[in-house]
């Protein structure tokens, strides 16, 4: 974004991921040619629904697909799938239905908060939620001693912001509700593997498309075929408060169609190297590479002494954030004096730019520390 724009917003370098906070994604040239020209014209859109929804089920070897306005809007309809069937007497009344099975069962360590309570979701779709197992352990028995007829659907979360171990993996949760008959809804929002948890069993699966996908706003619900046709149901409900536009819906299917061509794990630690290469040595900061388990993503990890640095973690990304233009790291790590930078959104005008600007905040404290 230029400093020019309409708005007066300045210039912002993204080296923190694809976080909702920044605009998620800045799309493809072509991707942004099919918002454009959706943009520029008239469709059916219950047809356009349809297209997608059958291009989803192809790309993800699920029996259907559906596209809405976010993940957050694909969690809420999903229980709102769950927990109606579609019938349209309750999709009118979500979320104060009155269906025998409203309880939705998720582990406590996967209660979290994405920049909004994923508790607040299953209630918008009409579901109870019902926490099972303690924060940091859940074992079997918790999770089947909950699995009771009430029980409309079990929501499994893959997300870095989970409790990273003591939680049963989703094959073991699949296993266990199906044995009752409970379908499963995975919330994998910035995954990028849209095959994965159809393969492990689950019957509904919820990404955005705006995170790894690199498409403009938007989410994908993908899974089995009659819970996607109650999540469709949805649009004469909450789903009317969550429709997402044509523009966005051609946008969406270009970057799939794109994806994978500028994703490669190797060009990403390419930058993070190149990126520590500029940076260099500094007293008391710690140049680390960690790759993040799961998705592989490399990450360049600035970890500070403050007295031998001269300022904290949280000083240093102040002062990035207060230059021209603003450049956002990524803060996740900030309370324990640790800075990453995702080589993900980086344009490759934009690496040598954040060096100059990180050598310039360190070399500064550093002369006030000596």
């Amino acid at each position: 974004m230029s400093t020019q724009n309409p708005l007066g917003l300045p210039r912002v370098i993204n080296a923190a991921g694809k976080l909702t906070a920044l605009g998620a994604s800045a799309v493809h040239p072509e991707v942004a040619a099919a918002i454009a020209e959706g943009a520029q014209q008239y469709v059916l859109m219950d047809q356009l629904h349809e297209a997608a929804g059958r291009f989803l089920a192809q790309v993800s070897g699920a029996e259907a697909g559906f596209v809405t306005s976010c993940s957050a809007a694909g969690i809420a309809i999903g229980v709102a799938a769950a927990v109606t069937g579609g019938d349209p007497v309750q999709v009118e009344k979500v979320p104060f239905v009155d269906t025998p099975r409203r309880k939705v069962v998720i582990q406590r360590g996967h209660s979290v908060s994405f920049g909004a309570q994923i508790l607040q979701m299953i209630q918008l779709g009409g579901g109870v939620p019902v926490e099972v197992g303690s924060v940091n352990k859940t074992e079997l028995y918790h999770l089947e001693g909950n699995l009771t007829d009430d029980v409309a659907a079990v929501l499994f979360v893959v997300s870095h912001h989970t409790v990273s171990s003591g939680m049963l993996p989703l094959e073991t949760v699949v296993a266990a509700a199906h044995q009752r008959g409970i379908p499963v809804i995975v919330d994998a929002a910035a995954e990028g593997d849209l095959t994965k948890y159809i393969r492990a069993g689950a019957d509904l699966v919820i990404y955005s498309g705006h995170k790894a996908f690199g498409a403009p706003t938007s989410g994908i619900v993908v899974g089995r075929r009659e819970l996607v046709a109650a999540c469709a149901a949805q649009n004469k409900g909450i789903g009317r408060t969550m429709k997402i536009g044509k523009e966005s819906i051609l946008g969406l299917i270009k970057a799939l169609q794109l994806y994978g061509q500028d994703g490669d794990p190797g060009r990403w630690r390419e930058r993070v190297d190149r990126l520590a290469a500029a940076i260099g040595e500094w007293p008391g900061v710690q140049l680390d590479v960690r790759v993040e388990a799961g998705r592989g993503i490399p990450r360049l990890c600035l970890a500070f002494n403050p007295v031998e640095a001269g300022l904290t973690a949280a000083e240093f990304v102040a002062q990035l954030q207060a230059g021209d233009p603003v450049i956002m790291t990524r803060n996740h790590l900030l309370e324990h004096n640790i800075v990453q930078i995702d080589p993900r959104p980086l344009r490759e005008d934009e690496i040598d730019l954040v060096a100059e600007r990180v050598r310039a905040v360190l070399a500064r404290y550093a002369r006030q520390a000596v």
